[in-house]
């Protein structure tokens, strides 16, 4: 493979590492994922309205994107692959609650679809590369670098940012990467499985 590794980032049991490194970790009252937003120093309100999947996978990206040197690609040579187990189910509950309720919610019908988390990222950062979402019993990495690979073989893209989002409650999984076609590259699959587990 032809792949090479530029950052990523690990967010689970309410830390988040960066390139291995303890970024932050969660204190105080407030939510996890709203104090991630603020640590970062982002100012984007429409964050708040997202439900907690598209937060994790936004800020996921944010974290990933602003060290990986995006500037240097055109528009659409950034692809997006996303991963989880259980699709949108936290929303599906949460929205079939409204529904039984009598007053369906639109604006939460909007993220009983999984891939509108990666609509998220590619709205805010203007990439108009190809986008996937993919549901998968565990991360795979196997999976992850195949797409990538299969997408540099194509010409249609130079780099990708992959991710896996799982959320429950307070509970999040995610891992995020952002992965560059190099002739020279050296990312096994071992290397991102080691990754995915490290923390």
């Amino acid at each position: 493979m032809s792949l090479s590794l530029k950052t990523y980032c690990r967010i689970k049991d309410n830390e988040v590492f960066i390139n291995g490194e303890l970024f932050c970790q969660h204190m105080g009252e407030e939510p996890f994922l709203r104090m991630v937003y603020k640590e970062i120093g982002l100012s984007y309100p429409k964050f708040f309205k997202m439900d907690n999947l598209s937060q994790l996978g936004f800020l996921g990206a944010e974290m990933v994107l602003m060290r990986s040197e995006l500037e240097s690609f055109e528009d659409d040579e950034v692809a997006v692959v996303y991963a989880n187990r259980s699709s949108s189910l936290e929303t599906d509950h949460v929205y079939f609650e409204s529904l039984e309720s009598g007053i369906a919610s639109p604006a939460q019908f909007v993220y009983t679809l999984p891939n509108i988390e990666v609509g998220e990222i590619c709205i805010k950062h203007k990439l108009y590369g190809e986008n996937n979402f993919l549901i998968s019993h565990r991360f795979d990495a196997q999976q992850m670098l195949d797409q990538c690979q299969a997408l540099f073989d194509d010409n249609a893209a130079k780099a990708v940012l992959i991710g896996w989002t799982e959320s429950d409650g307070e509970n999040y999984d995610g891992f995020f990467a952002f992965i560059e076609h190099n002739e020279m590259g050296d990312l096994e699959v071992e290397d991102l499985s080691e990754l995915y587990s490290a923390q």
